[in-house]
């Protein structure tokens, strides 16, 4: 059961990196001016502001990368890890997305918010809001693998203290 939650969990990482590099590079960028991608990276030209893909393409390949040190670790360690470990490495990847996709998606959305004076945060952000719900669910995921850690410690503990 191991090697197939490890496969979805990888696929999982993998699809929050490109639906993040997706959404900073295109989607966001598209809802916050309301225009078309290639129009809005016109005006920000014309306007002297920057658009680019480099950030995107960064935060998808790191999502890629991270998604397959955590595979690796999870399924070819020389001595197994608990499952609780696992799962926390795995919501703690997820739940570092959301700051990681705030800094690097702020270079463009910040070009089109200084494009255009009436453009769209709030478009933007609702396209946005699932992924940062996604991450604080992650957050919950971590803290509730931490709290099972420490239960099962303290169990141990008991358990040899009465013995």
């Amino acid at each position: 059961m191991r090697i197939p939650l490890t496969l979805l969990g990888i696929v999982a990482i993998i699809v929050y990196s490109f639906i993040g590099a997706t959404l900073m590079n295109d989607w966001a960028v598209i809802a916050a001016s309301e225009m078309p991608l290639e129009t809005t990276i016109a005006d920000m030209d014309a306007a002297g502001q920057t658009y680019t893909t480099v950030p995107g393409l960064v935060f998808a390949v790191m999502g890629i990368l991270l998604s397959l040190a955590w595979g690796v670790t999870t399924l070819f360690r020389r001595s197994v890890i608990p499952n609780w470990a696992a799962v926390s490495l795995w919501a703690g990847i997820v739940t570092m997305g959301a700051p990681a996709y705030f800094f690097t998606s702020f270079a463009n959305l910040n070009s089109v918010g200084d494009t255009y004076l009436d453009w769209n945060a709030e478009a933007a952000f609702a396209l946005e809001a699932p992924l940062y719900m996604v991450s604080g669910l992650a957050f919950l995921v971590v803290v509730a693998m931490m709290v099972t850690a420490v239960n099962k410690a303290t169990a141990r503990k008991k358990t040899s203290q009465v013995t």
